[in-house]
């Protein structure tokens, strides 16, 4: 995680891989077990405007869920193994 610690700066504010890695745990969470969501959707919490300028920071740091296991990626209902493909879901936080 710690390459990931700092991944860019967006108008005036840093954006940290570990308040995305927050968001991305606390939708699923919230979202509860067996119900996903759009990475759009995190990236709308991390900046409500410019939203689309955060996707690439999203899915690298649900990538890094998804190889911890913390996270499950799905593609029209099927387990894949990125957070790369499009459209892809985050979903069930497993502790």
């Amino acid at each position: 995680m710690n390459i990931l610690r700092r991944i860019g700066f967006y108008h005036e504010h840093m954006v940290f891989a570990d308040d995305i890695r927050k968001i991305i745990l606390q939708l699923a969470d919230q979202h509860g077990p067996g119900n996903a969501f759009y990475p759009a959707e995190v990236a709308q919490r991390i900046d409500p405007v410019d939203w689309v300028k955060q996707m690439e920071q999203v899915k690298l740091v649900a990538e890094a869920l998804i190889s911890e296991g913390q996270i499950i990626a799905t593609k029209s209902g099927t387990g894949i193994e990125t957070a790369y493909a499009k459209p892809s879901l985050f979903a069930e936080h497993h502790e």
